[in-house]
């Protein structure tokens, strides 16, 4: 008898274990109502991140980018100019970016104007430039640029300098003007 108690014991605990104490309808009704993903701040004009100066310069690429289709932390497309190593298989240092599709690959030249320094409000926190590509089919459209194609500063992620000034990697991007 004693063994077929503890056997009733054990079968009830595992079921109970098994289902848990209820089941919503949907599991991420509980994250959904305590995640409400805030818009991003234009930080162009802040003192602190020292990039008004950066904003309005108009540069042209010495290397052949692409505009790719991504998806933020909070599932909102967005559209980035990325470097070739985000994009060319045969960089040799190629690293794409998750879930991204390339749009179309834009020849060396394509005139790229730096336009705003957007700051997260949500989990990630960080950084992005947003720029306006200037020429071809895709003239006028705003983007992000990619890292890659900037020079690393402290507001950017992944860099370990201490450096506040803005700037672009200049085997990627070439001055044309510093237009207002």
């Amino acid at each position: 008898m004693k063994k077929y108690i503890l056997l009733f014991v054990k079968l009830n605990m595992a079921a109970l274990l098994l289902t848990g104490c209820g089941k919503p309808s949907d599991p991420s009704a509980s994250v959904k109502k305590l995640f409400k993903p805030s818009s991003d701040t234009d930080v162009t004009t802040s003192p602190r991140y020292n990039f008004s100066s950066f904003s309005g310069t108009v540069w042209k690429t010495k290397v052949k980018t692409a505009l790719a289709e991504g998806k933020r932390y909070t599932g909102a497309p967005e559209i980035s100019l990325l470097a070739p190593s985000r994009f060319d298989q045969s960089d040799p240092n190629y690293r794409p970016p998750h879930d991204t599709r390339i749009i179309t690959v834009l020849p060396v030249g394509i005139r790229v104007r730096i336009e705003r320094l957007m700051k997260d409000n949500g989990a990630w926190g960080g950084v992005k430039v947003t720029a306006t590509v200037d020429d071809g089919t895709n003239a006028q459209r705003t983007v992000f640029l990619d890292t890659w194609l900037l020079a690393s500063n402290q507001y950017l992620m992944n860099s370990m300098t201490k450096s506040t000034n803005w700037g672009v990697e200049p085997e990627m991007l070439e001055a044309v003007s510093e237009l207002k």
